[in-house]
């Protein structure tokens, strides 16, 4: 998830999320079975109906509260500030501004812009194509760059002065899921095997396996781990712990892909693809589903979050414009204005 998608989030006690899980679970029992897992049945058929999302129809509501990107100018709030460089992308925000990258010459250049204009520079890296995850903290970035073969290369950045606070290498394609100043959460999946999920802590340089299998999301504060596994080809999400994720508190195989979890990490945001994708669900703690949206005539832009449980922000373009849109319930509403150049 980038600055974007609200990957900053609030802190919340591990024991609250655990007893949410567990009441899940025991809730999911009860409602019976889901689509292909267990789990519950939709709370209503309103909740089973998409509310359409169209843009030319949509009355205007409160300007959003979060940083993100139209084109080359970072947007929050009044405040406008343009990223240098062709290729440019908002991680998010940190101390002093925001931390972005731009490429130029065929280079990549980790910067942190000021509201005020200022610009500071991290690092300038070479030709090869590396992206790049924004700590929950905000403290550090990790920037993965793909090797010969399957190997990935991870250095953990602190976003102060660029300084390169931890480095790994596996033989592995790893995908990061969360990161911390204390741990990173890793998943990976070749081709014709099952996958893990795995926890590098870079202090200690450990690289340890949480569980078996491939993982879509993953929340350490709230320890949180949405798995991915796929039944008879059929694309499934189990939601779960890191600290214990063969404890399954609901499970659900709908064809949908996890995209972002509200601030508990009790609800989970998903797609029907990775990335863009025009179809968008709410789901509830036992996994139930609280709300469904569908982009009429556009797709996503690929820019979620949610402002709270129920509340939430998705990037929208249609007909050559696009626009930050805010859901709630059956209820939409445009967060920012129509423009041409989509918020990513």
């Amino acid at each position: 998830m980038t600055g974007a998608s609200g990957r900053r989030r609030t802190t919340r006690r591990r024991t609250g999320v655990a007893a949410g899980l567990v009441a899940g679970l025991v809730a999911g029992l009860v409602a019976g079975v889901v689509a292909g897992g267990s789990g519950p049945a939709a709370a209503s058929r309103t909740a089973d109906r998409p509310t359409a999302i169209d843009l030319s129809t949509l009355e205007r509501g409160p300007d959003t509260t979060i940083a993100y990107r139209r084109h080359r100018t970072v947007q929050h709030g009044p405040v406008r500030v343009r990223i240098p460089g062709r290729q440019p992308d908002l991680l998010g925000v940190v101390e002093g501004g925001y931390l972005v990258t731009g490429a130029s010459g065929g280079r990549t250049t980790l910067r942190v812009l000021g509201a005020d204009g200022s610009r500071r520079t991290l690092g300038t890296y070479g030709l090869a194509s590396r992206d790049f995850v924004l700590g929950d903290e905000g403290r550090v970035v990790l920037m993965r760059l793909r090797g010969r073969g399957a190997s990935t290369r991870l250095t953990l950045l602190s976003t102060v002065d660029g300084s390169v606070v931890a480095r790994l290498r596996s033989q592995q394609t790893l995908q990061p899921l969360d990161v911390t100043t204390d741990a990173v959460v890793l998943s990976t999946q070749p081709p014709g095997r099952p996958g893990q999920v795995l926890v590098w802590t870079p202090s200690s340089g450990e690289l340890r396996r949480v569980v078996r299998g491939p993982a879509g999301l993953a929340d350490l504060r709230r320890d949180v781990l949405v798995r991915t596994p796929r039944r008879d080809g059929e694309q499934c999400l189990e939601m779960s712990t890191v600290s214990d994720p063969r404890q399954v508190a609901w499970s659900r195989c709908a064809g949908d892909v996890p995209r972002a979890l509200s601030p508990s990490g009790a609800h989970l945001l998903t797609g029907d693809e990775w990335g863009r994708g025009h179809d968008f669900r709410l789901l509830g703690e036992a996994g139930e589903q609280l709300a469904r949206y569908r982009v009429r005539g556009g797709s996503g832009t690929g820019l979620v979050h949610l402002e709270d449980e129920h509340t939430v922000l998705l990037g929208v373009e249609a007909d050559g414009v696009g626009a930050v849109v805010r859901c709630s319930g059956t209820h939409c509403e445009l967060a920012t204005d129509l423009t041409s150049r989509p918020p990513r």
